[in-house]
């Protein structure tokens, strides 16, 4: 999906972040020496009107590209908030990124520090590679631990809890028989954590004939099937759960020319339960000319203020798309 770089007139404060960097200010350590940074690039999401704030039913807090040379920063398709409140993310060329995120008293993201890389590890101690390694959903478990879903061979993988997590060794979830005859490249996209200790898995492109796409509670060995309507056109990208286990779901669509479209939805906790037919309120829909991409992680945070939202965009490693991350406010008053 080529894109050409968008918002190229919007006003850029570039940022370098440092992946070996311990810094915690807004400032960049002068003590670090690493050969990898990463660059964050203020962004206007309304180029046309660059002090909108207001978006569906969401609030605009910050908006960044994000630029780095090392060749393993990427094709980010999971996003999360770990026990330890860094961000991580899981790349669909098998590697683990996680940063520690420095905030305002608005409670708004001012810049990305302390970034970490390392390849995902097999339950035999090895890196991930080829179709092993196409990482698409993070979820944190209620006791901090992380899960893993991969496309190409799917699977869910369980990992141990910050600070282990890089180096942890994965345990295999048991998963529903059934995905092994999801499409390749088409499984699980969107996997969350409920507040009831089950997940919720949904799949981006293995069909219903009624057009819906599948999905699964799942509580350990116990595997209770369900669907996903989206938008048409739209397909599931990720999801996130909220402390009242409702559940935020990630959408896009794709069109020729590179055309890209993001919604995001709410689904009531009410609404999750065998054979049920999900299709949420829809929260946020971004269209050209927006800065819009190929958003394919959503995580959730829950302060005083309300629901802090981030996106990010998977770039598929390609020189002609964008990693985006996007902050945005739910209040409880628009929900």
């Amino acid at each position: 999906m080529n894109r050409a770089p968008r918002n190229a007139a919007s006003l850029s404060i570039v940022i370098s972040v440092f992946v070996s960097s311990v810094s915690c200010t807004p400032h960049i350590d002068a003590q670090v020496s690493a050969k990898t940074r990463v660059e964050l690039l203020s962004i206007a999401v309304d180029p046309k009107n660059p002090e909108r704030k207001q978006f569906g039913s969401l609030t605009i807090l910050s908006a960044f590209q994000l630029q780095s040379k090392d060749q393993r920063f990427g094709g980010l398709s999971g996003l999360s908030l770990g026990s330890d409140d860094r961000l991580y993310a899981v790349s669909d060329r098998g590697y683990w990124l996680s940063t520690k995120m420095v905030t305002d008293s608005s409670g708004a993201l001012v810049n990305l520090v302390d970034w970490q890389i390392a390849p995902l590890l097999t339950p035999a101690r090895t890196p991930v590679t080829g179709s092993s390694a196409d990482a698409e959903a993070l979820a944190l478990t209620q006791n901090g631990a992380f899960l893993v879903g991969f496309e190409g061979r799917h699977r869910i993988w369980r990992y141990d809890p910050p600070p282990e997590t890089f180096e942890s060794i994965p345990v295999p979830l048991s998963v529903p028989t059934a995905l092994r005859r999801a499409p390749s490249n088409g499984g699980l996209e969107g996997l969350t954590s409920l507040p009831n200790g089950r997940l919720l898995a949904l799949t981006e492109e293995f069909a219903n004939p009624d057009g819906s796409f599948k999905g699964w509670l799942i509580d350990g060995v116990r595997f209770e099937e369900l669907s996903y309507l989206p938008a048409k056109g739209f397909r599931v990208t990720d999801c996130a759960a909220l402390k009242n286990g409702d559940v935020l779901v990630l959408e896009r669509r794709y069109v020729p020319l590179g055309i890209l479209s993001t919604r995001v939805t709410l689904v009531n906790a009410k609404a999750l339960h065998a054979g049920a037919k999900l299709s949420g309120k829809e929260l946020l829909r971004l269209e050209q000319p927006f800065a819009v991409e190929n958003f394919e992680g959503i995580a959730v945070q829950q302060t005083a203020k309300g629901t802090m939202i981030y996106l990010v965009s998977d770039d598929n490693y390609n020189p002609f798309q964008q990693t985006l991350l996007l902050q945005f406010l739910l209040t409880d008053s628009n929900h």
